[in-house]
């Protein structure tokens, strides 16, 4: 009778102290999931706005206006170009900072990718074998 109280209170014990682990632990994680949930929407970055940009090439550097339009992450984009006119960015998509997208020049796809900080943006003009880089700054919002 002795053995048998000594493990129910054992295994009481034991139970009990599962359960404040337990309770604990999911506190924590509710807690720590809000606060990246709230890092996440303060840190969400807004491409929006009229940027001026160029890209280097060998032959001869080619600027332009890109336009960034949208809102909660979809977006789309416009670049007004001094060399091939006004050509819609397909696939646009902005993920963090990190921006892609394509153009179509004369027949041939040109793949855009970089990242934003702040009101700068640089990355590459990926065409065929060839890539050039492309650096811009947000002229307005």
């Amino acid at each position: 009778m002795k053995n048998l109280k000594s493990l129910l209170t054992l295994t009481l014990s034991l139970l009990l102290a599962i359960s404040i682990v337990g309770c604990a632990s999911g506190k924590a994680t509710a807690n720590d999931t809000a606060k990246v949930e709230k890092k996440a929407k303060e840190k969400a970055y807004d491409p929006r706005g009229v940027w001026d940009y160029s890209v280097q090439t060998p032959d001869t550097d080619s600027y332009g206006i890109m336009r960034i339009t949208g809102d909660n992450g979809l977006y789309a984009a416009v670049m007004e170009t001094d060399q091939f006119g006004t050509l819609n960015v397909s696939g646009f998509t902005v993920v963090g900072k990190a921006f892609s997208g394509a153009i179509d020049v004369m027949g041939t796809t040109a793949n855009i990718e970089g990242s934003f900080d702040g009101d700068s943006m640089s990355g590459y003009v990926n065409m065929g074998a060839d890539s050039f880089p492309v650096q811009g700054t947000r002229k307005s919002n």
